[in-house]
């Protein structure tokens, strides 16, 4: 009888907390280090300033890949987060399924100053079919930091404003202090990564998709993927690695110049001790360069109070001096152009 009752003590309990966590506005998210501690207070302090209902409770899912996974297996299940992340390409997954509940539903909550002030290329990003899916949420551009000391040094003025310039100063800090055939320092590292190449691929004029027509592999892709070919083999004037490795060559001194996001700042500033210089990427026959970044997502199979709860605090985390803090302490833009006159 004593296990019966246990038994029954223990289903009671675990359908309690089941049900406290419905009803809480759950946010899943891969925002780690300085990120995640910027969304962590931005959090605690909305909930401090409305606290006249369900929390809104943060959970950390790691990486993107991490995340991805665990957003499409809880809707396989029926048991998805009321926001979170996603890329686009997931949101188009989302939309099939119809899993989502397009933000154009909920956008009565945001007032139309606050609306029509976010970055209109960002606001763009999130339609399907003249639709308002998602809402932009982390957003970076890419940039280069170089090692200012290097520059000096070998008689360098100004960071590369074309490929051209770039691959012709990356050769000249391809360093053998010992002349024993294997460089102390590299002009250049990076990773294979869509981003660099669309950004390249765009400056030439190029485009990945045109219609129903794949055009990455066109000749402009061509030239593209050429041009970093040559920079390892027959320049040898960089090399590829994985993850973040090449910027953690660069906070070691053994890399010039490295590509990064805005937000990459915030990861090596502590491991830098040399003058750390930030310039725009290097263009070619137009300056362009790919936004990037998530969006957020509102569920379906969630209380449509909480997705309202969630919308809530879309619009704080809007205000200006709340997008003024995530800017300054993660590196990300704001979302809202009227940030950049805000006095933080």
């Amino acid at each position: 009888m004593k296990k019966i009752s246990l038994l029954i003590f223990l289903l009671l309990l675990v359908s309690c907390m089941a049900k406290k966590e419905e009803n809480n506005v759950t946010f899943w998210n891969s925002m780690g280090g300085p990120l995640g501690d910027a969304l962590t207070h931005i959090i605690k302090e909305y909930n401090e300033l409305v606290n006249d209902g369900p929390p809104l409770i943060p959970v950390n899912m790691g990486s993107y890949g991490t995340l991805s996974q665990k957003i499409m297996g809880a809707v396989a299940s029926r048991r998805p987060p009321v926001m979170a992340q996603v890329y686009e390409s997931w949101t188009s997954e989302l939309l099939d399924a119809d899993r989502i509940v397009p933000i154009q539903r909920y956008l009565y909550l945001i007032p139309d100053s606050v609306w029509n002030d976010i970055f209109p290329a960002m606001r763009l990003d999130n339609m399907w079919d003249s639709i308002y899916v998602t809402l932009p949420f982390n957003k970076s551009v890419p940039v280069y930091y170089y090692n200012m000391d290097l520059f000096e040094e070998y008689g360098i003025d100004h960071f590369p404003r074309t490929w051209d310039e770039f691959r012709d100063v990356a050769i000249k800090l391809t360093i053998d202090k010992d002349g024993d055939g294997k460089p102390e320092i590299y002009g250049t590292a990076f990773v294979v990564d869509v981003w660099s190449f669309a950004t390249m691929l765009y400056q030439k004029g190029g485009r990945l998709i045109e219609g129903d027509s794949v055009m990455f592999d066109s000749e402009k892709g061509i030239e593209t993927l050429k041009y970093w070919r040559d920079l390892i083999y027959k320049y040898k004037c960089a090399y590829l690695t994985t993850g973040y490795s090449h910027q953690d060559d660069f906070a070691s001194g053994k890399v010039a110049m490295v590509w990064g996001t805005i937000v990459s700042y915030a990861f090596m500033k502590d491991k830098i001790k040399f003058r750390l210089g930030v310039a725009p990427v290097p263009h070619d026959r137009d300056s362009v360069v790919i936004i990037s970044g998530t969006n957020v997502a509102l569920f379906k199979d969630v209380p449509e109070s909480l997705r309202i709860r969630a919308m809530n605090f879309i619009r704080y985390f809007l205000r200006p001096d709340v997008q003024a803090y995530w800017s300054i302490h993660t590196g990300y833009l704001p979302l809202r152009r009227s940030v950049l006159q805000h006095p933080a």
